[in-house]
């Protein structure tokens, strides 16, 4: 996709199931050349966030101003959606959490943590400053343990889409029987069935 006429984020896709699914699902095509960034400026991360929920209809996210501030928080946006990626990959595929990805979400726990106040309704909330920028990203990685958590206690399956040569994106399978494949059928689903029948009309073809 031509990089000066990105989709709208109005129209991305939240097909993960979980919000720091849909975080690390911020890259369209992962491992395809070239890759598509949904979250390529600050104003596009901030769209984001009040799409996906992770700031409220009424709260402010006030952006920084300068090149220096703009780019070290996109630095810090991209660098947790790297780690988390590698945490949720890694899970998906049964294999043990990378310890070095590890270390940005604890980093964003810990921030969060001290945020975090009992309220009223006798839940943990977190109490922001105003405007702050970086209250999704603690959001997601408060998210990201409960994602683990729900893995663990068989509350859902967490898989990548079976279109693994370009695609990339994770999913909470929370489907009755466990089998779904695809991030979306829609999507990747569809376009491996329309591979499937190209395949087959070629070898009918040759065959003939």
């Amino acid at each position: 996709m031509d990089s000066l006429f990105p989709r709208s984020i109005a129209a991305i896709r939240l097909d993960g199931g979980r919000l720091c699914i849909d975080f690390v699902n911020t890259i369209h095509d992962r491992f395809a050349d070239p890759a598509e960034d949904y979250l390529a400026t600050p104003e596009r991360y901030a769209e984001w966030s009040q799409r996906s929920g992770a700031v409220g209809a009424g709260e402010d996210m006030w952006l920084p101003d300068s090149d220096r501030d703009r780019a070290r928080l996109m630095g810090d946006v991209h660098t947790l959606r790297e780690a988390m990626f590698r945490l949720l990959e890694a899970q998906a595929q049964g294999h043990a959490l990378p310890a070095d990805a590890l270390r940005t979400p604890n980093a964003w726990l810990l921030k969060a943590r001290k945020d975090q106040r009992l309220g009223g309704d006798g839940q943990l909330h977190i109490h922001a400053e105003p405007g702050d920028a970086r209250l999704p990203l603690k959001r997601i990685a408060l998210d990201l343990v409960d994602t683990l958590a729900g893995v663990g206690d068989g509350a859902f399956l967490l898989k990548r889409c079976a279109n693994q040569s370009s695609c990339g994106w994770l999913f909470a399978d929370t489907s009755k029987n466990g089998r779904r494949r695809w991030c979306a059928m829609e999507t990747c689903g569809v376009a491996s069935k329309m591979a499937t029948l190209r395949r087959r009309s070629a070898a009918a073809s040759r065959a003939g």
